[in-house]
């Protein structure tokens, strides 16, 4: 129904969605499973050292979308 209960847990909530006890049981486990798989996976990292001229921006470019699952896109320094 709707009870008191409900009414002050959605003004403590404000506007977010309420999750079932599974949905975040599910969120939970869909994270660690993540973090399991992707952490001990290698990143990767690609610059160029010095002045890199056109073609050398190009192809770090070309680089990173290769191995862009596991590196940065835009890397800033």
């Amino acid at each position: 129904g709707n009870g008191a209960g409900e009414s002050r847990n959605s003004q403590i909530l404000g506007n977010l969605p309420l999750q079932s006890r599974h949905q975040r049981r599910q969120r939970a486990q869909a994270r660690q499973r993540s973090e399991r798989d992707f952490g001990s996976v290698p990143h990767s990292f690609v610059f160029a050292r010095g002045r890199p001229g056109r073609s050398l921006r190009s192809l770090c470019r070309d680089l990173r979308r290769v191995l862009e699952p596991f590196t940065t896109r835009n890397l800033q320094v």
